[in-house]
């Protein structure tokens, strides 16, 4: 299967898209860029989109009460990282929730290196897939040899 096969499998997979480019800044449901302290560090911030639609208890889009997300809610300690190893971890938890829209600065996708962590995930799915076709399999066998047993 292709590289980008591989990639799109997952996102499928888990009912979710990937958007790089600087317009879906701000309308996806998580989003993951670079930010600036006073003076100058660069640091990067990966947190769920405040101004978008959220869904309640049954599912119902309802608007937010702060729509133009004013209060920032950013925290050190849970959204703000300075290495790339954790952002793609980060990524891949939220990826695997699923039914997800997910910006990610293409410099911060290219360093961090994402697709490599999709191409692992894909891996894991499969083999996942193939783990279960084959208790699946013995387990039929079983139940044959079994009947078989029983028949005799």
């Amino acid at each position: 299967m292709e590289h980008q096969d591989k990639i799109n499998f997952v996102l499928d997979h888990y009912k979710s898209e990937v958007h790089q480019d600087q317009s879906s800044f701000g309308k996806c449901d998580f989003q993951i860029y670079s930010d600036y302290t006073s003076d100058g560090y660069k640091l990067t911030v990966a947190k769920y989109n405040e101004n978008i639609l959220s869904k309640d208890a049954r599912g119902i889009p309802t608007i937010n009460k702060d729509p133009e997300g004013s209060s920032g809610k950013v925290f050190l300690n849970e959204h703000v990282f300075h290495n790339n190893y954790d952002l793609s971890l980060v990524f891949i938890q939220e990826l695997r929730k699923g039914d997800l829209s997910i910006y990610i600065d293409e410099e911060i996708y290219e360093d961090a290196m994402i697709d490599s962590y999709l191409e692992e995930e894909y891996e894991k799915l499969t083999d996942l897939e193939n783990t279960d076709l084959q208790e699946a399999e013995l387990a039929e066998k079983d139940l044959r040899d079994e009947l078989y047993d029983n028949f005799i």
